[in-house]
């Protein structure tokens, strides 16, 4: 995974700062639905640039944003000086070494859990089980979808506000999304990352033994479950991911 930091690294240079989309605001504003009213202690794996993270802080909530990018990180704690209602801490490090005094109420990991093989993938989940997660608490995070990624294999998009363009491809043996970037008429620069996809069939094999179990999966707000039958017409097959809460099991 040593590609992981130099790519966000290198895209934020392009990009820059983000601050606090709207949809980091809906995101923020989500979690009482699927995780219970009151204020949480939260632990947000691979928080970026801490649009989200900032946005769970405005609502009252206590977030560890942890980020491995240096540049990204900076620009999280330009975020966390400002004042919010609740607390915003920003660490820099690889969550896979770090550890905690206590345990969270929730865990949020948005937009970039399988960066790494199924092994890292469940090591990363057991952790979570192991020596993050209070008893009652629980887990939200989003899957990337194969089947959108398959659909958009061979396209691009150009980005005329960033001088940007994205190109998408799919790796089918390895089941891995490959998501490319590079400046407008300069593809000596391109950078990539890729992660695992995963239907809700293989990510219920995944986790088995973690210690984790799946409550729920969600698309835009619209919930199903594990064992629902289904067709091709179902809206998993449209979304580019979709999102998952997980619980202790047992």
């Amino acid at each position: 995974m040593d590609w992981i930091e130099p790519f966000y690294t290198k895209r934020s240079e392009w990009m820059g700062p983000t601050g606090i989309f709207a949809s980091h605001r809906a995101r923020a504003a989500s979690i009482e639905r699927y995780s219970g009213a009151g204020k949480k202690r939260i632990l947000e794996l691979g928080a970026g640039a801490g649009g989200t993270a900032a946005a769970m802080a405005d609502l009252g909530h206590s977030v560890i944003a942890i980020e491995l990018s240096p540049l990204r990180a900076s620009f999280a704690r330009e975020l966390a000086q400002e004042a919010r209602q609740g607390q915003l801490t920003i660490i820099e490090g690889d969550y896979y070494a770090l550890n905690f005094p206590e345990p969270f109420d929730l865990i949020c990991h948005w937009d970039s859990f399988g960066m790494g093989t199924d092994a890292d993938n469940r090591r990363l989940l057991r952790r979570m089980a192991e020596d993050w997660l209070a008893p009652k608490g629980c887990v939200l995070m989003d899957v990337f979808n194969p089947w959108w990624w398959i659909r958009r294999a061979g396209t691009e998009e150009r980005d005329e506000e960033r001088d940007l363009m994205r190109g998408y491809d799919f790796d089918p043996i390895g089941g891995r999304l490959l998501d490319h970037w590079w400046p407008i008429g300069d593809k000596s620069q391109l950078i990539t990352q890729t992660a695992r996809c995963y239907t809700p069939a293989d990510f219920l094999l995944l986790i088995e033994g973690t210690g984790l179990t799946v409550e729920l999966f969600a698309i835009d707000g619209n919930i199903f479950r594990a064992g629902e039958s289904s067709t091709i017409a179902h809206p998993l097959g449209d979304a580019l991911s979709y999102f998952v809460k997980l619980v202790l099991a047992g």
